[in-house]
């Protein structure tokens, strides 16, 4: 296995670990938010965007760099996103059913 491979291996293997612990830590923020009475949603999207927007940063100072520098950024960002969206559908599933507003029904004819 060349040098360049086995790198781009070790960093799969770290973001797999790094997705683990993001959707653990996830989980948690979500609890802590949904109990302390604020929108959990509002404080997930906050920080997926901020960490999105520093992976691409660092992909944009790396563009000169070796393929798997940008593979391995690229690898970070689907990471965050599967993350993120696995906590999203968590909170779908434990947020409260929202009832809809339906008209009174009309009388019939007689």
């Amino acid at each position: 296995m060349k040098i360049d491979e086995r790198a781009l291996l070790q960093e799969r293997v770290r973001t797999l670990v790094l997705r683990h612990a993001l959707q653990a830590v996830l989980e948690r923020l979500a609890a802590a938010t949904r109990n302390a009475g604020e929108d959990a949603e509002t404080e997930l999207l906050d920080l997926e965007q901020s960490l999105v927007s520093a992976a691409r940063s660092i992909a944009d100072r790396a563009s000169a760099q070796k393929l798997a520098v940008l593979v391995a950024v690229e690898d970070a960002t689907t990471t965050i996103r599967a993350a993120f969206d696995t906590a999203h559908d968590r909170l779908d599933v434990l947020a409260p059913p929202r009832l809809a507003l339906v008209g009174a029904p009309t009388a019939a004819a007689a």
